[in-house]
């Protein structure tokens, strides 16, 4: 099954990067939860072709974590990067960093703090802070439900225009994962976050992600994204989308 998967996938999904690949990093899931100390994996896909069109997409990831008995750290960094005919068409870098505390049972703290640009979403830089709370509806063997808010202070540069902009959003989210069989995961994330003094000012961010283990340490990861701006920048389209296959290394 697991090498069936890994055909069909290679056959059905190859390599694709559009803008939202790198943009959106998936937060919430590719750690264990299981094991205390450190852990952490690197994740890549490529695609190369040649002839009538001379394309190169490449996405690179890297996550590390460090779960103590109440507290987890969490780090994260992507960057993905798209040529045709050797033309850039695509490239986005993002940085994360974030903190859960548990509190009681199921209710834990959540602060997080990133950083990420977009060069054809014509973002020079956004930095967003944010702290609020989780709440862990299902955490077992079977699968995982959590809900989440947080204020989120975001500043941001446009290219091509004068100063900075702060603002400050809610930030909600849902995650849902389940073991499908032995080997093979499904998880989904999503993310709605508008702007307090105008809940018409909003973005919304969405990631599933298949996981085929392929052997202890290695896993084939078909993925599917999407990123929504309801008010981007001038000669910005509202929504990004992407797939994508590649391979993930876990350590």
């Amino acid at each position: 099954m697991r090498l069936l998967a890994l055909i069909l996938a290679l056959t059905l999904l190859p390599p694709a990067l559009g803008a939202a690949d790198a943009a959106i990093l998936n937060t919430l899931q590719g750690f264990d939860d299981d094991a205390p100390g450190w852990s952490g994996g690197a994740e890549a896909s490529f695609d190369r072709s040649g002839g009538n069109t001379d394309e190169l997409a490449l996405v690179v990831a890297a996550r590390a974590q460090r779960l103590g008995a109440r507290d987890r750290w969490r780090l994260q960094a992507a960057l993905g990067q798209r040529e045709v005919d050797g033309r850039e068409t695509a490239r986005a870098r993002l940085v994360h960093l974030r903190h859960n505390h548990r509190l009681a049972g199921p209710l834990h703290s959540l602060a997080f703090v990133q950083l990420q640009n977009n060069r054809f979403q014509r973002l020079d830089w956004r930095w967003l802070w944010g702290a609020g709370l989780r709440w862990d509806l299902r955490a077992d063997a079977r699968g995982v439900v959590s809900l989440g808010a947080a204020h989120m202070l975001e500043t941001e540069h446009v290219a091509d225009t004068a100063g900075d902009r702060t603002s400050h959003r809610l930030s909600a989210f849902l995650h849902v994962g389940r073991p499908l069989r032995d080997g093979v995961r499904l998880d989904a994330a999503a993310f709605y976050q508008p702007r307090w003094s105008d809940f018409g000012d909003r973005r919304a961010m969405g990631r599933a992600t298949l996981t085929v283990a392929l052997t202890r340490t290695l896993s084939l990861k078909v993925g599917w994204s999407l990123e929504h701006d309801s008010r981007p920048p001038a000669g910005v389209a509202r929504d990004d989308w992407g797939t994508s296959t590649g391979l993930s290394l876990d350590f």
